[in-house]
């Protein structure tokens, strides 16, 4: 019979009604001890069951068995033995050899009408505290005992009643603390004790709320409501159902169950999760739940791809292009790396909003390959070489002191013949130190001899000169690097008098900036000049790397004299790529050093020695349209290409 017993049907029975069957006898020598006046000694294990006999507080029972709630005990009335149950609201146990005080008969018997006074005078304070909604615990735990003196009154039918509205009034207790489930239990406890005064009792409430719980608690009694229901949809779906913390399946899914209460979570990666007390007062519900996102999907992309993906230095075990599913919001480190590219580090904010977040990344070279190399240190083909630039077609210019002092290669490396004429157009050109050209395809080369700057046409027609030696304003000394920017203004850096002069197409001297010094916006020796691609002037010297608006105010400053990473030892050439990356062809320390537009080390190669990829006198740089480094060396009377490895 008890496995019959549904776990709905279980855990809403009363106390009073659990009689757990085929149990055996009790542990033996157990004693329980009267802890009420005039508890009863009922024939079988109800409430309402016949009152064999009362016994007074303290007094002590022998137990022969414990069934359910109830002990099966022995008692002497009139001196004759007695077998019959007493609940377990009524006694304690004793433990073997404990001596009660007052035990046996001794005590002060209550007459009916006393503990039916005491009951009723209880119970009304209690009934007004639930009514005004105060001290509701109270409440609950001064009507709690009155079950258990309800057992000392001889009316069985008034005991049902006494304990109809005892549980009542905590369900009432329940509903109003908002324990919805203790509510039902309380008042199905109630039909249990007796269901047609439990519907008498019940006929005036009108509170929706407790009439809900009131039916359903009858439905569950009359076995018209056994299981509940509930389809759980969440958006997005496919997330994580617990219920009471054990797994059941992906949303959507319909719980079935027959207890109420339970509680209910969901959980899925890149939402908060959610949690429910769930109380169901019908047998078929829905909820449906939009669950808040923490987050937001990043795609990352890189040129070159196949680089790792760290986020907030965490591997994420995924390499570009790719998604990043649930980055929460805020901000986040990313970190992208990939064999002979430098690391790229950037800050990402990840803000609400429809779609993904994309985040494009271009990598750069850390570690160059080899290419083509021209000259070298007992060639004739150079002699002297200063300086090197590329046009918009990929073609590039050398200057050296040789009878051809500027000569053009195609974007394959061959000599293109014709260009210039020695004899007459080159004839003012001293010692070509440094050369640009235009986004019109002019080429601009500084004379370090003559103190002035030349312009030829692309075909290598002599245009116009400017220029003497001097420190007046237009003047110059020992002018070395130069530049044009993309309004077609020329930047020169006139080394000899420590500063930069601003020229237009035409030669007109605009402006100029810079004094002897270490400090920011002074110079020591300024040997080269660039243009990135946010038109900054960017200027090297002896020791350190400035960028400067067009109108000469400095943005950024770095470096140091030294060997190490980042620092310098007499640099003499400068180029910045399409993507503002600056290489300094760092000339005593025999290499070229690669920064990011503020200053950060970034790469470094070469050093001392006539070898592949080894220098001797590196004094200016240049990098093509396809990212290679064309290095001149002037000890080496050669130029080595350093071409991007293998995407």
């Amino acid at each position: 019979m008890e496995a019959k017993i549904r776990p709905m049907a279980r855990a809403m029975l009363p106390s009073f009604l659990l009689i757990l069957l085929a149990l055996g006898p009790a542990t033996t020598a157990v004693k329980v001890k009267v802890i009420v006046d005039n508890a009863s000694i009922k024939a079988t294990p109800e409430i309402g069951s016949q009152t064999l006999a009362n016994v007074a507080l303290s007094t002590v029972l022998d137990v022969e068995l414990k069934q359910g709630e109830w002990y099966k005990v022995t008692a002497t009335r009139g001196g004759t033995p007695i077998s019959g149950y007493i609940h377990e609201l009524l006694v304690e146990e004793i433990g073997e050899g404990e001596t009660p005080s007052n035990a046996s008969s001794g005590g002060v018997m209550k007459s009916q009408g006393e503990i039916s006074a005491e009951i009723e005078l209880k119970m009304e304070e209690s009934k007004s505290l639930v009514r005004q909604d105060k001290e509701l615990d109270k409440a609950t735990e001064d009507l709690r005992p009155l079950l258990a003196k309800a057992f000392s009154i001889d009316d069985r039918i008034r005991q049902k009643q006494i304990a109809c509205e005892v549980y009542l009034w905590l369900g009432l207790a329940c509903a109003k603390r908002g324990d919805n489930y203790g509510a039902l239990k309380e008042f199905r406890n109630m039909f249990e004790v007796d269901y047609t005064y439990a519907k008498e009792v019940t006929r005036n409430i009108y509170d929706p709320t407790v009439s809900s719980f009131i039916d359903q608690a009858e439905k569950h009694y009359r076995g018209l409501l056994v299981d509940y229901s509930l389809e759980i949809m969440t958006e997005p779906k496919e997330a994580a159902i617990k219920i009471d913390g054990k797994e059941i399946g992906l949303t959507p899914e319909v719980y079935r169950t027959p207890i109420p209460k339970f509680t209910l979570e969901i959980v899925k990666e890149g939402y908060s999760p959610y949690k429910e007390e769930v109380f169901l007062t019908q047998a078929n519900s829905k909820k449906e739940i939009v669950l808040q996102s923490i987050g937001r999907t990043v795609l990352v992309s890189s040129v070159p791809p196949a680089a790792q993906v760290f986020l907030d230095d965490q591997d994420t075990g995924k390499v570009t292009d790719c998604e990043l599913p649930y980055v929460t919001y805020g901000v986040h480190a990313l970190k992208l790396k990939k064999p002979n590219w430098a690391d790229h580090e950037q800050s990402i904010e990840v803000l609400e909003g429809p779609g993904p977040l994309t985040i494009d990344a271009a990598l750069t070279v850390k570690d160059y390959v080899l290419g083509q190399k021209m000259g070298g240190p007992e060639s004739k083909f150079f002699k002297l070489p200063r300086a090197v630039a590329f046009d918009k077609e990929g073609f590039y210019y050398v200057a050296d002191e040789s009878d051809f002092k500027v000569k053009k290669y195609d974007p394959q490396g061959r000599l293109q013949g014709g260009w210039g004429d020695a004899g007459r157009e080159f004839k003012s050109l001293k010692k070509p130190s440094g050369i640009a050209l235009d986004g019109q395809g002019f080429i601009y080369i500084t004379d370090a001899e003559a103190a002035s700057v030349l312009k030829f046409s692309k075909d290598g027609k002599f245009v116009a000169k400017w220029g003497r030696q001097g420190t007046k304003p237009g003047e110059l000394m020992g002018p070395l690097g130069i530049a044009v920017d993309r309004s077609g203004d020329i930047y020169v850096a006139d080394s000899g008098n420590n500063r930069i002069v601003k020229y237009s197409t035409g030669g007109v001297a605009k402006k100029a900036w810079g004094k002897q010094g270490m400090g920011r916006g002074e110079f020591v020796f300024p040997a080269a000049v660039a243009v990135n691609s946010q038109n900054e002037i960017v200027v090297v010297d002896r020791v350190h790397v400035q960028r400067f608006t067009p109108e000469g105010e400095v943005v950024a400053a770095w470096g140091k004299g030294g060997t190490g990473d980042g620092e310098l030892n007499r640099p003499l050439g400068l180029a910045v790529d399409a993507q503002n990356y600056i290489y300094v062809a760092d000339t005593g320390n025999n290499r070229v050093q690669k920064f990011d537009l503020n200053g950060r080390f970034v790469a470094k190669w070469g050093s001392a020695g006539t070898g592949d990829g080894q220098m001797m006198g590196p004094v200016s740089v240049a990098v093509n349209g396809k990212g290679s480094v064309f290095v001149v060396e002037l000890d080496n009377n050669r130029i080595q290409e350093f071409k991007m490895p293998a995407q």
